[in-house]
């Protein structure tokens, strides 16, 4: 599938871009035209504003826009193995021979995270561009940008940088409804615990409801999603190098960071690497190449699970964390005034975290996966089921095995915490120990929360046969 960044036909010279516009050859993506077929814009504390990004620092900003609204328009089921997809782009861009330099990299850090063959072709823009739309514009005076999602890990490190004393900007994406309110409502929480030390940059990205027959975009047929890390990224980047800022935190527990597929069959479609070592790595490295980032990108848990995380919380945090969303698709339930399906695997690590930190309450999900896990739907016991198989298998394994588990979904060296974590790692033992302390707590909280049918059904050991840890 071919994919065309449309900036306008007399704002490139060069024979192929006008041939795919002329002739379209390729579904072409629009944000800048007057009648654009995609919206982008942006809001500081839900007011709009312009990010004045300019030059090689709006072409890596552009590239993650539309990187994610081609990822929704090509299908996984129409690949070979109904899962690798051949993605070809023509962008333009002010100097094609820096991409060119590092089009490698992109197509390796691309094809990490996405599971996808990335190629693309560099065409050179005529004249500079720019956003600014509106008289607001970036703040000044912060030293550290958070990726902010509106989930608990967010919430979390935000809280933590916080505490630090560091002035935050807090970078969101408002994709789900859902999801955009809980980061807006979390925010507004943060500012007044504290004031004047945070704000909220949001950027949406959205189809646009004009109808343009020649230009019109494809229906979306794709929600799994993959590079939605890369379009995060590149706007967290963007906004700290613009604003002087050289930390930029992207905090998510190392459990789900590593994402170790639950099976075999989940390698590809279940098990994302949004926030893995290696990706981070190599986006960090393309970061610098491309834009001058001198800074760092940390991931703060890294080495902890989410359950680790809620260890001793806070209790005037209890309020905050339960209004942050984990489920995987937060919308889904709307109907029932919950933000949370409770059956995918995402509200299972939330729920087993919220047990620790004594918070936790059925009535916060649409299904009681651990109650009523043998009257529901045969389809949603499936993340259940696999997440206890894949625990029960790890419990009691081998620091040997832990550790070719862990790198068999993609390596990373030992040392990589001085690289994008916050302490110092020499060997795997931070995640070999991790691993196998969250599968032995699991089984155990499941044991004394569930009944005797589902645990046979499950294959947990009963509340008075605790895993040995």
């Amino acid at each position: 599938m071919k994919m065309v960044r449309y900036v306008g036909k007399t704002q490139c010279d060069d024979g192929a871009y006008r041939r795919a516009v002329d002739n379209l050859g390729g579904v072409l993506i629009d944000w800048v035209s007057t009648s654009p077929n995609a919206t982008v814009s942006f809001e500081l504390d839900g007011k709009a504003v312009a990010p004045e990004l300019e030059g090689t620092l709006l072409d890596f900003t552009d590239l993650g826009i539309f990187i994610y609204l081609a990822d929704e328009m090509v299908s996984r089921a129409k690949a070979t193995d109904y899962w690798t997809r051949a993605i070809r782009c023509l962008v333009p861009v002010t100097e094609p021979a820096k991409w060119r330099e590092n089009q490698l990299l992109l197509s390796n850090t691309l094809g990490l995270l996405s599971g996808d063959i990335w190629q693309f072709d560099w065409v050179p823009l005529l004249f500079p561009r720019s956003v600014s739309r509106h008289r607001q514009q970036l703040p000044h005076g912060f030293d550290t940008v958070c990726l902010f999602s509106g989930g608990t890990d967010s919430l979390l490190g935000a809280v933590q940088l916080l505490r630090e004393g560091r002035k935050v900007i807090l970078v969101g994406h408002q994709s789900e409804g859902q999801a955009a309110s809980a980061q807006k409502e979390l925010a507004e929480k943060l500012c007044s615990m504290f004031p004047g030390k945070i704000c909220l940059v949001q950027c949406r990205v959205a189809r646009s409801i004009r109808k343009i027959p020649e230009f019109n975009l494809a229906k979306k047929v794709e929600r799994s999603h993959r590079p939605r890390s890369f379009l995060f990224l590149t706007l967290g980047i963007g906004i700290a190098v613009r604003c002087g800022i050289r930390d930029v935190f992207m905090p998510e527990n190392g459990l789900m960071a590593l994402n170790i597929p639950l099976q075999k069959s989940r390698t590809g479609a279940l098990s994302t690497r949004t926030a893995h070592p290696s990706y981070m790595i190599n986006f960090a490295d393309l970061a610098r190449r491309i834009t001058g980032f001198a800074g760092h990108i940390r991931n703060p848990f890294l080495t902890q699970s989410k359950t680790d995380m809620l260890r001793g919380l806070n209790p005037v945090l209890s309020p905050l964390v339960l209004r942050s969303i984990s489920c995987a698709r937060p919308s889904r339930f709307n109907d029932k005034g919950v933000r949370h399906c409770g059956y995918c695997v995402p509200c299972i690590h939330r729920r087993i975290a919220l047990i620790e930190a004594g918070i936790d309450s059925a009535c916060h999900y649409a299904f009681d996966i651990f109650n009523d896990f043998r009257s529901t739907d045969v389809s949603k016991q499936q993340d259940l089921r696999a997440v206890v198989r894949f625990a029960t298998n790890i419990a009691n394994a081998s620091v040997t095995q832990l550790q070719a588990l862990i790198l068999s979904h993609g390596y990373f060296p030992p040392t990589v915490g001085s690289l994008i974590g916050c302490s110092e790692t020499k060997d795997y033992t931070p995640w070999t120990d991790m691993v196998q302390n969250w599968a032995r707590d699991l089984l155990n909280k499941l044991a004394a929360v569930t009944s005797s049918s589902t645990r046979l059904s499950l294959g947990v050991p009963d509340s008075g046969q605790r895993i040995v840890r």
